[in-house]
């Protein structure tokens, strides 16, 4: 299958701390990917890194093979983090013109029909500061593919998302690999992962330590499903002892619950 996306070698450093350890990707065309990790693990510096927001201390990234440095490469490129704060004055509508003058397109008509079918339509002359989280989401969404992009990029895409929502984001993304694209999803939902992903990173402390369809990480792990993979893999901060003690300092105290002798029950 055709590498769309590649990464060779990417690394950052902060001062004398290595925050990402060389890392190579190859997200291929008609193949959902995801990347797996603990919190800290170094998910979303590496998207970062993939999408041009963020440049590494060394390796490189290209896009179709074009480099990720050339303003070609980045308009392939469709990205929805996860916590990007959105521009609360601004209405729906705006920001999403405000993407269409960044990108130098006009894509209102795709625009229009992703927000009917999320449900936000008859909201997009609202103020975004009006929007509930899901809504903000669902912009967040539509802002990302609007523009028909090559690769698509999502740190944790359905979070927030009512079930309607959820199952639309689902179907869309079937779509767009079944159409050759490449796809990228980081996220915690390792059900999810197992179900959708046919390619899987596992990063852990800035380096990844397990890649592959998920039934190999998972015989990696010697497990049975992904979450038991994940433990395995993993590096955890405390032996089985220690954790132990710290489970039954944290657990509340058990309440007892037994009727008194006498009263009614």
């Amino acid at each position: 299958m055709t590498v769309l996306l590649e990464a060779e070698g990417i690394t950052l450093t902060r001062g004398t701390r290595t925050v990402l350890q060389p890392v190579d990707l190859r997200v291929r065309a008609g193949r959902p990917h995801a990347l797996l990790g603990p919190n800290g693990a170094g998910k979303t510096t590496t998207l970062n890194i993939l999408v041009g927001l963020l440049a590494p201390t060394a390796g490189s990234v290209r896009v179709d093979g074009i480099d990720l440095r050339e303003p070609a490469a980045r308009s392939l490129v469709g990205y929805a983090p996860d916590d990007l704060p959105l521009p609360g004055a601004l209405t729906g509508r705006e920001y999403l013109r405000l993407h269409d003058r960044l990108r130098r397109r006009d894509d209102r008509e795709r625009a229009d029909a992703l927000c009917a079918l999320l449900g936000i339509r008859d909201s997009l002359d609202r103020q975004i500061v009006e929007y509930s989280h899901g809504m903000r989401r669902k912009l967040q969404f539509v802002a990302a593919v609007m523009h028909d992009p090559l690769v698509l990029v999502l740190d944790e895409p359905y979070r927030g998302l009512d079930p309607r929502a959820a199952t639309f984001v689902r179907r869309y993304l079937d779509g767009f690999v079944s159409a050759g694209r490449a796809l990228l999803v980081a996220t915690h939902d390792l059900a999810r992962a197992e179900r959708d992903s046919a390619w899987v990173w596992l990063i852990d402390d800035g380096a990844v330590v397990a890649e592959g369809s998920p039934a190999h990480v998972r015989a990696l792990g010697c497990a049975s499903d992904l979450d038991g993979a994940f433990a395995a893999l993993t590096r955890s901060e405390f032996d089985a002892s220690t954790e132990a003690s710290l489970w039954a300092t944290a657990l509340p105290d058990t309440i007892d619950l037994s009727t008194p002798e006498g009263e009614l029950s």
